[in-house]
C-alpha cells in the first residue's frame, strides 16, 4: 500500500464500482477527464473487468486513513515497459475532498512508485488548455508543458485543445 499521513492508495476494488460510477458520470468530472457518458453500470463493470486482468493499465483508489474513505482515483495507463513511460490520470469524486491535497498527494505516491517501483522514466498526463487552475496544479508538482494537441477532444459540442505535461524521473517532486 502506498501511503502518507494523510491517504493511502490501493488497488480498485469491485465494491468501489458503485461510487465510481456516480463520480465518473458526474460533469464535474466528466467534462475534466474527457470520458463519454453516460457510462452504465453494466458497461462499468466490463471495464473494470478488463482493467483488472491489464498489464498496461494500474488504477488505484485513493482513500482517507481518517474513516478509510475512497475519495477518487488515480491511474497510469498506457504503460510502455519498452520506453518506460506510462500515461497518469486523477479525479477525486467527492467534491468535499476537492482542493485540500489529496490530489496533490496522491500524484506524489503514484509517482514514487511509478520512477521507484516500476523503474519508468517519464510518465505524462493533458490537461484542457485555458484551465488555468489544472494547469497550475501539474506545474506546481513539477510537471512541464510538453506541447498542445490541437482540437484533441469533442467534449460537450466542441473541440478542446489539450495541453501535454511531463515529467521526468530525475526532476524532483516538490
Amino acid at each position: 500500500m502506498l501511503s502518507d499521513d494523510l491517504i493511502y492508495l490501493r488497488k480498485l476494488e469491485s465494491t468501489d464500482l458503485e461510487r465510481t460510477w456516480a463520480w465518473i458520470n458526474d460533469p464535474g468530472v466528466y467534462l475534466k477527464i474527457g470520458s463519454q457518458v453516460p457510462i452504465s453500470k453494466s458497461a462499468q463493470q466490463k471495464w473494470f473487468e478488463r482493467v483488472d486482468q491489464s498489464s498496461d493499465k494500474i488504477i488505484l483508489a485513493i482513500c482517507l486513513k481518517e474513516g478509510d474513505v475512497h475519495v477518487g482515483n488515480v491511474s497510469l495507463d498506457s504503460i510502455e515497459n519498452r520506453h518506460r513511460t506510462a500515461r497518469l490520470s486523477i479525479f477525486v469524486g467527492d467534491t468535499a475532498q476537492r482542493g485540500k491535497s489529496v490530489g496533490t498527494r496522491a500524484i506524489k505516491l503514484l509517482a514514487n512508485y511509478a520512477f521507484n517501483f516500476l523503474n519508468l522514466n517519464k510518465i505524462w498526463c493533458k490537461a484542457t488548455a485555458g484551465d488555468d487552475k489544472i494547469a497550475q496544479f501539474y506545474e506546481n508538482l513539477g510537471f512541464k508543458i510538453e506541447g498542445v494537441m490541437r482540437q484533441h477532444e469533442f467534449v460537450d459540442g466542441q473541440y478542446l485543445d489539450k495541453i501535454i505535461f511531463g515529467l521526468l524521473r530525475d526532476e524532483t517532486l516538490p
